[in-house]
């Protein structure tokens, strides 16, 4: 599982040659998780690349991947909140955040939040593209509860992209995950999860997390399944 969200490689190259990049661009990747789709990005267009998250440890694993470019220069990794992380406004060609909204606020103001502060980061002429879930039909209550709060505000794919048209943006192109994509992303956590269990069987810690992780499997298999979408939206700023 290369990327922390439901991604195949073969959309994430769609995605990224629908962005066309120059080398000359400066791209930043807010919550950029363990930093390979910020790094594919960079090695697709060779652009100025800048990745922030606040967990040490996907940095760590992110840092990694630096030394696999000719010009590591241009792919930089930073450990920091984004909410106070001091960016210059209109100084991006591209806003990066896939999965990571909740990081620029809680609940419903997530997604808005992040549109408008991405909006505020890229220049005139410039791109967002934004990883986010959508409900594709109205979810149980059972399947609300166990999720929990505040998993309850997510809007249908539609409403996605009215929200960001009425921030002013132009979408521009938009993809979203099918299932086998969303299953190998769902199994893999408990295939992972499955085979630390079988190596280190006294590890209490990782017994815990496999507890967890079935239960989260279970409710995937019974709801998640045919309740739960992610799409990828990619939107213009005019001005």
């Amino acid at each position: 599982m290369l990327f922390n969200c439901p991604l195949s490689t073969n959309k994430a190259a769609q995605i990224i040659n629908a962005l066309n990049l120059k080398p000359t661009y400066k791209v930043v990747d807010l919550g950029c998780g363990n930093g390979e789709f910020l790094s594919r990005i960079q090695k697709n267009s060779n652009a100025d690349c800048l990745g922030i998250d606040i967990d040490s440890s996907s940095i760590a694993l992110a840092e990694l991947k630096v030394p696999q470019h000719d010009l590591a220069r241009k792919l930089r990794f930073l450990i920091a909140d984004i909410r106070e992380t001091q960016l210059k406004e209109n100084s991006f060609e591209l806003a990066v955040c896939i999965g990571s909204t909740h990081a620029f606020g809680d609940g419903e103001a997530a997604y808005p939040n992040a549109l408008k502060q991405m909006n505020e980061l890229v220049k005139p002429k410039g791109l967002i593209l934004i990883g986010e879930g959508y409900w594709k039909r109205s979810p149980e209550q059972e399947y609300l509860d166990f999720l929990g709060n505040p998993a309850g505000i997510y809007n249908s794919h539609e409403q996605n992209i009215q929200q960001a048209e009425s921030l002013g943006l132009i979408p521009m192109y938009v993809a979203t995950s099918n299932q086998d994509e969303w299953d190998h992303f769902e199994w893999s956590f408990r295939m992972k999860a499955e085979q630390q269990v079988i190596a280190e069987p006294d590890n209490q810690t990782a017994q815990k997390k496999l507890k967890r992780i079935r239960k989260w499997n279970q409710y995937y298999r019974k709801f998640g399944r045919t309740t739960m979408g992610f799409g990828f939206y990619l939107y213009l700023k005019l001005e």
